[in-house]
């Protein structure tokens, strides 16, 4: 042993230094694992952290992480365009990307303006033809080829084969050049001019617009060819043609036709027009409404959604687009039948429940009705803007097609809405005419017909508010827009903040700020998920709030456009939508505010008072700096719950205590038996019992949404509902 000790000993005494220096290392391992144990585990190091002593240490390892500041990207990272070889038909296109500031970055030797985190997005103009844009960062070159082609005509449409009714009308369409001289539609030996749609500044492109109707009596299919399109420009002149057009054989010839609504409200349009424009001064229809269809579809190939013309001059959708859901939504259903000549309406009830007033009708038939406030005038409807300069309007028309009479007692002893109440005969209908008790205090309203068949109006009360930026008993809802596969706008960084995201995230702001002053909030979404238009709509319905503001951001293909927006769609929601934006424009969060009128599809809902907020542009630099700022975006949502409080607070009314209750005159044949007394006392604290319980259930405010529609919130859709429109919302 001691021989192969002393061979062995240099191998021996090393392999005894690696065992003790592992057996150290554990040790040393297990002392340090203790010690940050118990580091962590202390509460107060764990309050420091974050900011509370009960947090596990996993969420605080998360909001640490979260916290950190973003790490600068060392390499440059181009968003726009998306390869290095791209076509165009704009002459202008917007560059954006990403770099470490601190390394010198130039375009085409020129210095690229960045903000501190490096974003950066420039507007080029481009020439026709091959544009190459080339950049140096950090002494490394990358090249940027924009293929620029002069185009006239974009797109038209119809772009494929259709098949038409009989007597339909369609809308042809050409995508085509802002500054075109001529934009012409031949079909069927018929030529019109085009007219230009409303564009946003510094677009290129707009819709060219005109409408055809097909003939009648045909008792065969009749092909009609093509549409051709043609445009001028800057003395160029392009044509187009569309596959043919089927007129099929007319139905008119066979039996009468009825159009039932089947959607829970249908939109209407104006009957004498083919566009898919939405408007305030037309309503909706409820479910089960019913009408003769009058001629054959009218189509809007823009939107690709098809209508029904309806006897009492107004269209409706057969179906329509559901942004973003791929399916589309049937609204109405056609079968052949009759209907009675006229119509009988007659007042059942009216009575305020909860915080609406409701008017219950006896109807004879489903028939169709249209709801509008006046006198009230507008800038310029003719050319789609329904912007209003002041509040006009002193009553509410409902008016009953096909009814001679309305039946009734409309009497309004000191009601809340309404000061008196008329009858007035019309054409084609009986409109009941409605006087507010004053000036433009008119807040929503709903219609549907309920279970017993009878036509019930909601009306919303105006807010009962009894101190100063209390908004307790209140209910708001804030819709953060798009959502889940909807990321929508992009903005300069889609990798971390998407507009959907944005969304939310001043969404959840400004629902902290609402209810530090006593207000029940309800969010349409609290998570990245998609939410249909329809889908939002009757969220707002169902929840039957007092007010709801919708959190949106704005983009273009023009990095120079910037600033915020404030929009409405009923004239009853311009006065919340002003109060929101005079305490953004006081904010000074951007280089210009604007506020005026818009058909998003949400505002369009009548339930309640609807503001759309556009909180400056995502893919503006500048507007994109605050956009991405968390302290930025606390004072924007303090700045529009402000404006919201504004809007409540002209609502006060002092507070009345309870009248006293009248003492009870004493009972000279009261019993003073003992036993007669105790009894006399457990029946009381019984019934007291039953009272309270009766009373803490009904004067809770709601603070989930109902899985069903009570009857006291009962209320029975195009941006894309116009489903097309609100794409670029």
């Amino acid at each position: 042993m001691k021989n192969f000790y002393k061979l062995h000993k240099p191998q021996i005494i090393i392999a005894l230094s690696v065992l003790l220096t592992a057996v150290l290392a554990v040790v040393l391992a297990i002392a340090l694992a203790d010690s940050t144990k118990d580091i962590f585990m202390d509460s107060g190091y764990m309050s420091h952290i974050n900011g509370s002593a009960n947090t596990d240490i996993t969420s605080s390892a998360l909001s640490s992480v979260q916290s950190e500041p973003e790490e600068v990207k060392n390499t440059l990272v181009i968003t726009s365009p998306s390869s290095t070889d791209v076509s165009v038909s704009e002459s202008h296109f917007a560059i954006t990307g990403s770099s470490d500031p601190a390394k010198p970055l130039t375009l085409n030797g020129n210095e690229v303006a960045r903000l501190e985190s490096g974003d950066f997005s420039i507007d080029v103009e481009l020439a026709p033809g091959n544009n190459s844009f080339v950049f140096d960062y950090d002494g490394e070159k990358t090249t940027y080829i924009i293929r620029y082609t002069f185009t006239i005509i974009k797109a038209y449409a119809p772009y494929e084969k259709q098949n038409f009714e009989a007597g339909s009308s369609f809308v042809a369409i050409a995508f085509a050049r802002i500054d075109s001289s001529s934009v012409t539609a031949t079909f069927n030996g018929k030529t019109i001019n085009l007219t230009p749609q409303p564009y946003k500044e510094g677009e290129e492109f707009t819709n060219f617009t005109g409408s055809f109707t097909l003939p009648t009596g045909n008792n065969e299919d009749l092909n009609l060819g093509g549409v051709k399109f043609t445009g001028t420009c800057q003395g160029l002149t392009r044509s187009y043609t569309s596959p043919s057009i089927i007129c099929l054989r007319d139905k008119a010839l066979d039996k009468p036709q009825i159009v039932e609504i089947v959607a829970s409200q249908a939109e209407t349009f104006n009957g004498n027009t083919t566009d898919d424009c939405s408007r305030p001064t037309n309503s909706y229809l409820p479910a089960g409404t019913l009408d003769y269809k009058v001629g054959g579809i009218v189509y809007d190939p823009s939107s690709g959604n098809n209508y029904y013309n309806l006897r009492c001059g107004k269209r409706v959708y057969i179906s329509k687009k559901n942004s973003p859901d791929p399916e589309r939504v049937t609204v109405s259903k056609v079968y052949e039948g009759t209907l009675p000549d006229h119509n009988t309406i007659a007042l059942s009830s009216n009575e305020i429940s909860g915080k609406h007033t409701k008017l219950t009708f006896d109807t004879a038939w489903r028939a169709p009705f249209a709801v509008e406030i006046g006198p009230q005038s507008y800038t310029n409807p003719a050319k789609q803007d329904y912007t209003i300069s002041s509040v006009t309007y002193t009553y509410v028309d409902i008016k009953f097609f096909y009814t001679k009479t309305i039946d009734g007692d409309f009497t309004f002893s000191d009601h809340p809405l309404f000061s008196s109440a008329q009858i007035i005969p019309s054409e084609n209908g009986c409109i009941l005419r409605l006087h507010l008790k004053s000036k433009g205090a008119f807040y929503g309203w709903n219609a549907e017909y309920n279970k017993s068949g009878q036509l019930v109006f909601s009306l919303l009360n105006p807010p009962s508010i009894t101190a100063k930026n209390d908004l307790s008993g209140i209910k708001i809802v804030i819709d953060a827009g798009h959502g889940g596969r909807d990321i929508g706008a992009s903005g300069l960084r889609p990798d971390v903040y998407p507009e959907a995201e944005r969304n939310l995230s001043l969404a959840f702001k400004l629902k902290a700020e609402l209810e530090s002053y006593g207000a029940t909030v309800i969010m349409t979404r609290t998570s990245d998920v998609s939410m249909s238009a329809d889908a939002r709509c009757e969220f707002l319905r169902r929840t039957a709030p007092d007010y709801c503001i919708s959190i949106h951001h704005d983009s273009s293909t023009r990095a120079s456009a910037s600033g915020g927006s404030f929009f409405c769609f009923n004239a009853f929601a311009d006065k919340a939508t002003k109060y929101v934006y005079d305490r953004n424009v006081q904010g000074g969060f951007y280089s210009k505010t604007q506020k005026g009128w818009h058909y998003f599809y949400l505002a369009r809902v009548t339930s309640c008072p609807v503001v759309l907020t556009e909180n400056g542009f995502i893919s503006n630099p500048q507007d994109f700096a605050g956009i991405s700022s968390e302290g930025i975006n606390t004072q924007k949502a303090r700045a529009i719950a402000q404006g919201v409080l504004d809007y409540f607070n002209q609502y006060i009314k002092p507070y009345e205590p309870p009248k006293p209750e009248p003492e009870p005159e004493p009972d000279d044949n009261a019993s003073s038996d003992t036993s007669s007394d105790n009894t006399s006392s457990d029946n009381s604290s019984g019934d007291n019992t039953s009272s309270e319980n009766s009373s803490s259930e009904g004067g809770t405010p709601d603070q989930d949404i109902p899985d069903t529609i009570l009857p006291e919130e009962s209320a029975s859709n195009k941006d894309e509902t116009n489903d097309n429109k609100a794409a670029g919302d």
